[in-house]
């Protein structure tokens, strides 16, 4: 029989094969399957307008910063339009993650078997819980590696050999602080602020490296800004930013949750708890290791809040085994460290294959329909292999692809799968999101003004929002064909 421990002898040597082999199997196993009509929709979405020439904020409204749009837009031009293309995207920027912790951790801790479980903690929260292109997910990878870039920084403080190379990686650090921005603005802006304290609480790091930081994040802003004052969409992009950003998610609380309580609470405060030991234990034993504590750290605190919910935990949970790898490392019980990041890996892929897929729907080991259209070719569910063939059929039967059609509520990737132009402004639209009287009353303009014939609604009128759309669409549309939630409606 042979003793576990010579097993993780020997698992060290070969700890790379392994992990580029589950990368790889992890890609023909779960990244084509699960069908997320509502967030994976809008971002394939507004991509899809981007490609058609349209500019972002300055033709419609985005209630994220930018990056994830012009990176799936990028794939759209490249490989062609399909919601394949997004996920085989979000699951090559999946890969370099993974392994960027795993080279990561192995610098810090220089024990190959903990930097193969700290991938294997990503891979099982992260992608294995958002399949596809999302702005946290993407936001999570540069933050990484502005992490990684600092570390260079806060090593060569300490080295005059390695100074001049510091200050070239402070400088890059900045910049992907920046384009962490781009992502996911509070995301960018937990990385930002990790990344000076890092280089505050490390005393011997000069305040060069700060200056030089601050010059990077600089350089990037202005790359942006210049983009948007040549696309006339700044004062469009401010707008959206205090419309969606500070009015709807800060002041109005639009999707705050409250945080769960009891024993729920103790899963919920694990990764941002994790991380505080790491950064009490870096602090008093390797000052100089400060940065990857602090931006775990960071990264779940401004993700977390307002809205508590599983998938706003699974990214925290994914990049958690670097600070857990800082404390375990020197732990005398090997097993125990071993057993404790296995059960994590073990409670990652379970609940990513066997619970709800993105909290809302069929679990992963349900989705074995196969869609053949060609904007789609993933595996659903046999709810959605039903949903998408019917809606898709009907909706070409009806109107071409000049055609305007109107998609109310949360549902934008049938814009996407039919082809047919959204003729508001609004990527989405939420329940939770009240646009107010008169951009209602444009939408209403628009809807008019276009002629539109049909009208696609998800759940129930009573749960739409927005009531003078609501209204409007009662009044002047007649349903025709209902799918489960999905209802098919055509002007009278």
């Amino acid at each position: 029989m042979i003793s576990p421990y010579y097993t993780i002898s020997i698992m060290p040597k070969y700890s790379f094969l392994l992990a580029v082999f589950v990368l790889i199997l992890s890609l023909t196993i779960f990244f084509n399957r699960g069908f997320s009509y509502y967030d994976e929709g809008f971002i394939l979405h507004a991509a899809e307008r981007i490609v058609s020439g349209e500019i972002p904020y300055r033709d419609f409204d985005f209630i994220y910063t930018p990056g994830t749009i012009f990176l799936v837009a990028l794939g759209f031009k490249l490989f062609g339009e399909s919601i394949l293309v997004g996920r085989v995207l979000t699951m090559s920027v999946a890969i370099l993650t993974a392994l960027l912790i795993y080279f990561v951790t192995n610098r810090i801790t220089k024990n190959k078997l903990l930097s193969f479980f700290s991938l294997l903690v990503y891979l099982s929260w992260g992608p294995m819980h958002i399949n596809f292109p999302w702005p946290t997910l993407f936001a999570l990878s540069t933050g990484l590696l502005s992490t990684f870039f600092l570390s260079t920084t806060l090593m060569g403080s300490l080295d005059s050999k390695k100074s001049s190379l510091g200050m070239t990686n402070a400088f890059l650090a900045g910049m992907m602080a920046f384009v962490t921005f781009l992502f996911k603005q509070n995301l960018g802006m937990a990385v930002l602020l990790s990344s000076l304290l890092s280089l505050i609480i490390v005393r011997k790091a000069k305040m060069k490296s700060l200056i030089v930081l601050a010059l990077g994040v600089f350089m990037a802003f202005a790359v942006f800004l210049t983009y948007l004052l040549l696309t006339k969409s700044t004062k469009s992009f401010i707008d959206n930013f205090y419309f969606y950003t500070v009015k709807t998610v800060l002041l109005d609380q639009a999707f705050a949750t409250d945080f769960p309580k009891g024993l729920k609470s103790l899963i919920y405060l694990f990764p941002g708890l994790v991380s505080l030991a790491s950064l009490i234990f870096v602090y008093r034993n390797k000052k100089n290791y400060i940065h990857l504590p602090l931006f775990t750290l960071f990264f779940y605190l401004f993700g977390i809040r307002p809205t508590t919910d599983f998938v706003h935990l699974v990214l925290p949970m994914a990049s958690i085994g670097i600070p857990l790898s800082l404390i375990l490392l020197k732990a005398k019980q090997k097993i125990f460290v071993y057993g404790l990041f296995l059960s994590i890996i073990v409670s990652g892929f379970y609940t990513g294959l066997w619970k709800n897929y993105y909290r809302w729907d069929s679990s992963l080991i349900k989705q074995t329909y196969f869609i053949e259209d060609p904007r789609t070719r993933i595996l659903v569910d046999q709810k959605f292999n039903r949903v998408i063939p019917e809606v898709l059929t009907f909706i070409s039967g009806k109107s071409k692809k000049s055609d305007n059609i109107f998609v109310f509520y949360n549902a934008a990737m049938f814009y996407f799968l039919s082809e047919r132009k959204n003729p508001t402004r609004y990527i989405n639209f939420s329940p939770d999101l009240s646009l107010g009287g008169s951009r209602e009353k444009g939408v209403i303009n628009n809807l008019k003004e276009k002629n539109v014939k049909i009208v696609l609604t998800h759940e129930s009128p009573d749960r739409w929002g927005n009531p003078l759309i609501t209204k409007f669409i009662l009044k002047n549309y007649q349903k025709k064909k209902e799918i489960f939630e999905f209802a098919i409606w055509e002007k009278k």
